[in-house]
């Protein structure tokens, strides 16, 4: 038990290390290496934690508490954040998301067992920093050529729907991720992780009886910026080493 607390330790500092190299990197090939190699070592921590927990239940020990965190996103970039991250959040396998708008802001409410939470609540953290920094690299490289002659409130929409899609896009990837690595460990991850987040799905349950859906109805931009964050958001290659608070109104469950 103690080697493997050690190795999921290890796995969470380079997790953080890689995601501070893409912060602060101002190039955005290297910005996306060093995220989807994070991306990889998130969810082999995911499954690893999950399946440390679940023995440490079978063994008659406490397991991880189940926690919830907000992220909250305010300005004009924020319709297309809650709307990619609510699915890089989706994403893994483990956690819920429920969402609360108000009119000048949106919240994000991050509902799992603690390590998966801040696994989560970390990555947003980053990729609002890297989805902005591809955002302004392509904007000033490609797309206010594209769209000289529109209105400043179709550009900003224009550049809303780059970040949603490169979220979009990020959440493909780790989708991808769970099932390579959950094929690799073998079928009894699979059943660790749906007990894991059948957990959760009781908590929110319990805590949040009145759900109800999402209507997000946020305009969209064009294909073009759709197709660039697309590709912003799987450019890297996965090979490392190529590419050097409080408000009493309910949230609302993201629709799927």
């Amino acid at each position: 038990m103690k080697n493997s607390e050690h190795k999921l330790q290890r796995l969470k500092e380079r997790i953080t290390l890689l995601l501070n190299k893409a912060e602060n990197t101002s190039y955005p090939h290297e910005a996306q290496a060093f995220q989807e190699h994070a991306e990889r070592l998130m969810v082999r921590y995911g499954i690893g934690r999950a399946e440390l927990d679940a023995q440490s239940a079978h063994q008659g020990k406490k397991q991880e508490a189940i926690i919830e965190e907000h992220f909250e996103m305010h300005g004009v970039y924020r319709l297309g954040q809650r709307d990619g991250l609510s699915q890089v959040g989706r994403a893994f396998r483990t956690v819920t998301l429920l969402q609360t708008n108000y009119s000048n802001s949106c919240r994000l409410y991050i509902i799992g067992h603690e390590s998966d939470v801040a696994t989560v609540k970390t990555l947003f953290s980053s990729l609002v920093i890297q989805a902005t920094l591809a955002m302004t690299h392509w904007w000033d490289t490609e797309g206010k050529f594209q769209s000289a002659l529109w209105t400043d409130s179709a550009k900003q929409i224009e550049r809303r729907e780059f970040q949603r899609s490169f979220y979009v896009q990020v959440a493909m990837r780790i989708q991808g991720l769970y099932q390579e690595e959950s094929a690799q460990a073998g079928t009894g991850t699979d059943l660790v992780l749906v007990d894991r987040k059948h957990q959760v799905d009781e908590f929110v349950s319990d805590n949040y009886p009145y759900l109800r859906a999402s209507r997000n109805r946020a305009s969209r931009g064009s294909m073009g910026a759709v197709l660039a964050g697309q590709a912003a958001g799987r450019r890297a290659d996965l090979g490392i080493g190529k590419h050097v608070d409080g408000s009493n109104e309910a949230p609302d469950a993201i629709a799927g």
